[in-house]
């Protein structure tokens, strides 16, 4: 445990062939799992993907840090 919190960044460039939601439905398992270890090491998720079924991949994952009370960072690529 670090006292300031740590921070863990998710990007990649634009995806020609993969499909992001189907992707982060792994991830958002991941951040359901292990939501209350993630509030406890105060860790701050970052996110920035683009590729086939962006926008709904970052609007599943951003749904599900909301429900779970984790504060994601989302963003698409507009953000470089």
């Amino acid at each position: 445990k670090h006292p300031d919190g740590k921070f863990l960044i998710i990007g990649g460039g634009i995806a020609n062939f993969t499909d992001v939601a189907a992707t982060f439905t792994g991830l958002i398992k991941a951040l359901e799992h292990y939501s209350s270890e993630i509030k406890e090491h105060k860790i701050q998720i970052w996110i920035r993907r683009a590729g086939p079924n962006y926008v709904e991949g970052l609007r599943k994952v951003k749904a599900a840090s909301d429900k779970l009370g984790l504060g994601l960072k989302v963003y698409g690529p507009e953000t470089h």
